[in-house]
Parts: structure tokens; C-alpha cells; sequence
């Protein structure tokens, strides 16, 4: 979707703009939907943090335990762990029980082309 640069010269009057919302929930129909708006927000709010895509670029080599990240990253479990949380709710990571281990793999196929 190409958006044509334009001089703004008046404000738009409020039927102009239910016109556009009407246009962009036809151009991105999950707008209409609250469960998906509500699902890309918290996969973009995952996304959105230093300290997460540090953890995604981790996860993108190997999948590993919160152990390994706090090792690797140089910070508190408990930091790790809320992070860790907020991607799982994203949907950028999912998790599986090995042993007494919580490991953490990252959704590669709708993560990465994202971050390329």
C-alpha cells in the first residue's frame, strides 16, 4: 500500500475520517477483529524491547532453558523470566517441559521475516 505525499492543507471532517477507518480495515481486516488486533498488538509489544530481541537473536540459533539466557545475557533470572513471559503471550516464543527443564523456542517461520 503506497501512500501518495501530500501537502496537508485542511483537517479532514469526520465523515473523512470514518472513511478511513472504513479503508483500513479493508486494507488490514484484522482491524475489525478484536482477538486478532488484540494478538498483533502483543506480538509487536514483544517485539518492541532491546532486552527481547536479544533473547529472540538467541533463540533464532538454538532453542535453550532460562539458565542459558540469563548466562548468555548477563542478567537476572527474574529480568529473563518476565521478558521470557511476554513473548510467550506475543507468540514469539513457545516453550516444552524436558526433564526438570523449561525450554524456550522461537516461532522462526513468523518471527524472523520480521527482523531480515
Amino acid at each position: 500500500m503506497e501512500i501518495p505525499l501530500t501537502t496537508k492543507t485542511a483537517v479532514k471532517d469526520n465523515q473523512e475520517t470514518k472513511n478511513i477507518v472504513i479503508q483500513s480495515e479493508e486494507e488490514l481486516p484484522f482491524i475489525k477483529e478484536n482477538d486478532k488486533r488484540l494478538e498483533k498488538a502483543e506480538f509487536f509489544k514483544a517485539m518492541g524491547d532491546e532486552t527481547r530481541l536479544r533473547i529472540i537473536g538467541m533463540l533464532a540459533i538454538d532453542d535453550l532453558c532460562m539458565c542459558e539466557i540469563v548466562s548468555g545475557l548477563d542478567i537476572p533470572s527474574s529480568t529473563v523470566s518476565h521478558h521470557l513471559k511476554l513473548l510467550e503471550r506475543g507468540s514469539v516464543i513457545e516453550c516444552r517441559k524436558e526433564r526438570r527443564f523449561t525450554v524456550y523456542r522461537l516461532q522462526r517461520e513468523k518471527v524472523l521475516p520480521y527482523l531480515r
